[in-house]
């Protein structure tokens, strides 16, 4: 597998912002990272071809195969496919027995879901979680390049509504606090606890 950092496959491009690159991590650090490899020639599965999945595919080939990652309009799928990909092939899923392994059969099944019926099942709660976590790092780049609380409450949120009440007192003040702290948190190491149980402990 081509030489990982911090848990990721693949170098991003420092120039862009986080909500813009392409992370690819690696499996034994993301447990929900999606594990296919070529079916058994004795099953009757059904060949796919990645080119057919619906959303956009952003794809890394590498020495142990190919890495992918499929968005949809509510959520992402990263999937590793352990042979490199070849137009339409019969795939099965690979979950090995460890700690992550509820974990991986869980994302492995919103995966099929999405590729059998071209749309996630993540549910509305899932989401604004992902909402919030990605607001809270907005706001930690901001506080630390030194932008205030009402800057970036002026960015995350409506400027009129911030507008709409004194500053000190203000509900969405709180609320952009809460935030940054939460990005400050995440980059002091919480954000481990996104990613599973860690099969090396």
């Amino acid at each position: 597998m081509s030489p990982n950092i911090g848990g990721c496959d693949f170098l991003a491009d420092p120039r862009k912002r986080a909500d813009e690159s392409t992370v690819f991590w690696h499996p034994d650090a993301l447990a929900t990272v999606v594990i296919l490899t070529v079916a058994p020639a004795a099953t009757e599965t059904m060949s796919v071809s990645p080119l057919d999945w619906p959303g956009d595919i952003a794809r890394r080939d590498a020495d142990d195969g190919s890495h992918l990652m499929i968005r949809d309009h509510a959520t992402s799928h990263q999937v590793w496919m352990m042979h490199p990909l070849s137009g339409a092939m019969a795939v099965a899923a690979v979950i090995p027995l460890d700690a992550s392994a509820s974990q991986r059969m869980d994302a492995t099944l919103r995966f099929w879901r999405f590729a059998a019926h071209g749309r996630s099942r993540t549910s509305p709660s899932r989401v604004r979680r992902v909402d919030r976590l990605v607001a809270a790092m907005r706001a930690l780049d901001a506080r630390m390049a030194g932008a205030s609380y009402r800057a970036i409450a002026e960015v995350l949120f409506d400027p009129h509504r911030v507008d709409s009440e004194p500053w000190k007192t203000a509900s969405v003040r709180d609320t952009v606090i809460r935030l940054a702290r939460t990005g400050f948190a995440m980059m002091r190491g919480d954000y481990r606890n996104l990613l599973g149980p860690n099969r090396r402990d």
